[in-house]
């Protein structure tokens, strides 16, 4: 006698599939942005070699003539000194593609690791300069605090009182970029014209842009070392660009995918303004402490 039974997905266990997804879920990449702010001038300078020496050139004494022959012209000759810069950061991402696994596979894994090894390369890069920050001898701001307008006015005239009235940007970290958006002077209509807190990006602030980047260094949990960089105050040299190579290895018989650089960064040796003798600073870079 048979009695009344479900078919469930236990007694079809057999019969029912497992599926894969077509596409897949990918790590979040941050947004290059630190490299784009950066003095980049010298790097036609490097086609060859391994250190560049920039020279410093400080500003001359202007002089008084008094008439008469006795009076004689002087004539000045600074001692000047120069910036050396190594090109030896020598990064890379490299994978090993297994014969079976490219054949097996049911995505396109060359294509998906390419853009990934291309990444990173592009994040160590970010990192570095970030990494440059905490040198800058002119800070604003605490640690893991939050930064406000008065804060800014304070960066501002660090680069002010340096001459640098353009080409320079705030680079803020998102909880740094928050605590802006409370400010109705940077972000209201009535000020800047575009509702920033509809757009959720920062207008220029005191003639400057500011840019939010993920890749600031955070010296603890909860700390983020953002900057007011004028485009000269930090150098960037790319003496190999993100260069791809791939090579069959036949005692793997796998396909092996590398992609590589070579660069340098370096804290810009400014030239103070006052003539007669070479005397060097940082005064076109502002370091910004916040969260």
């Amino acid at each position: 006698m048979v009695s009344d039974a479900e078919m469930t997905t236990t007694t079809h266990v057999a019969f029912l599939p497992e599926s894969w997804a077509t596409d897949t879920q990918d790590a979040m990449q941050f947004a290059e942005v630190l490299s784009k702010l950066v003095n980049t001038k010298f790097e036609s300078d490097m086609s060859i070699g391994r250190i560049l020496h920039i020279p410093h050139r400080s500003n001359l004494t202007t002089q008084t003539k008094t008439e008469g022959i006795a009076n004689t012209i002087v004539f000045e000759a600074i001692t000047q000194t120069n910036q050396d810069i190594t090109v030896s950061t020598y990064e890379y991402s490299a994978i090993l593609l297994n014969a079976v696994v490219e054949a097996q596979s049911g995505y396109n894994d060359r294509q998906a690791l390419s853009n990934a090894m291309g990444y990173t390369l592009m994040r160590g890069m970010e990192v570095s300069i970030a990494a440059l920050f905490q040198s800058f001898s002119q800070i604003v701001g605490t640690l893991g605090a939050s930064i406000d307008m008065a804060l800014l006015l304070r960066a501002w005239q660090y680069l002010a009182d340096g001459g640098f009235a353009t080409d320079a940007a705030f680079a803020l970290s998102p909880a740094m970029a928050s605590d802006l958006f409370s400010s109705d002077k940077l972000t209201s209509k009535d000020f800047v014209g575009v509702s920033a807190i509809e757009n959720a990006t920062l207008p220029q602030i005191l003639g400057f842009p500011a840019y939010t980047s993920n890749l600031l260094r955070s010296p603890a949990t909860g700390q983020r070392e953002g900057a007011l960089i004028h485009k000269t105050a930090t150098i960037l040299i790319r003496q190999i660009e993100p260069t791809p190579k791939t090579s069959y290895l036949m005692r793997y018989n796998a396909e092996g995918l590398l992609m590589f650089d070579l660069y340098a960064t370096a804290e810009a040796q400014q030239p103070a303004e006052a003539p007669g003798s070479e005397s060097l600073g940082d005064t076109g870079a502002v370091l910004i402490r916040g969260a």
